[in-house]
């Protein structure tokens, strides 16, 4: 691991990032309040939600070089913001943070949504985990969005979401471990858990995962951000066998992976090759691998 990238104003935690589809090279991030994007150097304000409706951004995805679908946990919905514009608006979900649930539907209801990725076969869908629903949800978006639950297991509370490049698999974090659905047969199976309580068929298990919570592919490698043990933890899917990245000792330390420290890593960005690793107020980069 090199050294890291910079370190973002004191109580800022990254929640999100993506490659900035508007500002090329740059990286886009979520702290909850507000958007922001970096060139590494220099952080500029994309919009502040707290400041204008006390309302927040925890996931967010890029559907279009302006448009941003964010998910609130506040509010229970998904908004669109226009970077244009400066405009935002309603997708799907209560938007009242008195009132959750669970509906699908186009009516439909949210508790927690935490996170939203966009189908890389098809801009109509999205996927997003609803953390106090213990699910995963779907919505097509059209003139009125419409919510399909894919998965709904009240002992494991989903975190993070990634898909294959193929589009066919989705690759979910929980509180248990790592789960893959096929979106072709609608199943899923555990590729590795931290226990046999609630997943006696999984691949794998590691009982010292804690808390995984952003993920990505890279080649055939699944890599994870465990903010509670404060490492990369990794899946090799060609070989069933998983490693960590880092010590695990909290903190911020430059180095190889059997010495560098994170600090509660949350989300993961692969750009250029590199691996971006968004915690407790900094960006890391992990440099690419073979």
């Amino acid at each position: 691991m090199n050294s890291t990238i910079f370190r973002l104003p004191p109580s800022i935690y990254v929640y999100h990032m993506e490659s900035d589809r508007l500002i090329p090279d740059n990286i886009l991030y979520s702290d909850n309040r507000a958007l922001h994007t970096t060139n590494g150097s220099n952080i500029t304000d994309v919009f502040n939600f707290w400041a204008v409706d006390r309302t927040g951004i925890w996931g967010f995805t890029q559907t279009s070089e302006y448009d941003i679908v964010f998910v609130d946990g506040n509010i229970h919905c998904l908004r669109l913001y226009n970077r244009l514009q400066e405009t935002v608006k309603k997708l799907v979900g209560s938007c009242n943070n008195s009132y959750s649930g669970f509906r699908d539907g186009a009516d439909a209801l949210f508790n927690v949504p935490m996170k939203v990725i966009q189908d890389n076969q098809d801009p109509c869908l999205l996927y997003v985990i609803d953390f106090r629903n213990y699910a995963l949800r779907m919505v097509t978006i059209s003139l009125v969005p419409h919510v399909t639950t894919l998965i709904k297991n009240d002992q494991k509370k989903y975190m993070g979401v990634t898909q294959d490049p193929c589009g066919r698999y989705l690759y979910i974090t929980h509180t248990e471990g790592l789960e893959r659905y096929d979106l072709v047969t609608n199943t899923s199976i555990d590729i590795v858990s931290k226990s046999t309580r609630y997943t006696n068929d999984a691949l794998m298990y590691d009982g010292a995962i804690e808390r995984l919570e952003g993920i990505i592919l890279y080649r055939d490698l699944v890599i994870m951000a465990d903010s509670g043990r404060h490492v990369l933890f990794v899946v090799d899917l060609t070989n069933n066998t998983t490693f960590t990245i880092c010590t695990g000792e909290a903190g911020h330390r430059t180095g190889n992976a059997s010495v560098c420290r994170l600090k509660s890593p949350s989300t993961l960005l692969k750009l250029n090759g590199d691996i971006y690793i968004g915690e407790d107020r900094h960006i890391s980069m992990l440099r690419g691998t073979t």
